[in-house]
């Protein structure tokens, strides 16, 4: 089976196809175990809609009906109408900053929100220092997943990962994930996003959660 994801983001891609893989969900496989995760870029279409919504949700909707959109008009090589795709919006949100960055995530500390101009590590390093000394550290991610078949039909999966920010930049620690990993800790295992492998943070992630919900609908 072929699902097409609306992104062009190469790890979320990995990210996905791992958590939608049979290994990580015993019990609950698709019987031939050959789902495919597909991006535009793959099948060479040009693929970059305005995020224009004011919450995850109404992003992953506008990236998905983006997507759908697109494969109807261009027909690539592989699709056919009715195809599953899948759409994710996601971010940090902190508490003493009112939930930013919130939607803006990726793009936190660029020209006018629009631009990714910084590194990952700046972009924390931003975060942290915007946070300063504040005693209240309560952070999550936010991922809102789209199962897409048409204007008509679609399921919304929204989860968190619950944790709290570092003190500072300093304290960022882990080499794995992406993004803001570093400088999320979780209490109860005494490590950041970035120090969990693989697996862990499939298990545990906010994507990791709503993909399985998106799995289970896959399957159903």
């Amino acid at each position: 089976m072929i699902v097409w994801f609306a992104s062009g983001n190469t790890h979320k891609k990995k990210e996905l196809s791992d958590i939608l893989s049979a290994d990580i969900l015993s019990g609950d496989a698709l019987s031939d175990n050959s789902l495919h995760i597909k991006t535009p870029a793959e099948a060479g279409l040009d693929f970059d809609p305005d995020e224009t919504g004011s919450s995850f949700v109404e992003n992953a909707l506008i990236k998905a009906a983006a997507l759908y959109r697109l494969l109807e008009e261009h027909r690539p090589a592989g699709y056919t109408s009715g195809d599953p795709l899948i759409a994710d919006d996601s971010g940090l949100c902190v508490d003493a900053l009112d939930g930013r960055p919130g939607i803006h995530s990726a793009y936190y500390g660029g020209k006018e929100l629009k631009a990714k101009e910084l590194q990952a590590a700046e972009r924390n390093a931003l975060l942290l220092s915007e946070l300063g000394d504040n005693i209240v550290r309560s952070a999550r991610f936010v991922c809102a997943m789209v199962l897409y078949y048409g204007p008509d039909r679609f399921f919304i999966a929204q989860e968190t990962l619950e944790g709290e920010l570092v003190k500072s930049a300093e304290f960022a620690r882990g080499q794995g994930g992406f993004g803001y990993d570093p400088i999320l800790y979780l209490p109860e295992l005494g490590r950041t996003v970035a120090e969990l492998s693989d697996g862990e943070k499939n298990r545990l992630s906010h994507r990791g959660k709503a993909g399985r919900v998106i799995r289970r609908l896959l399957c159903g």
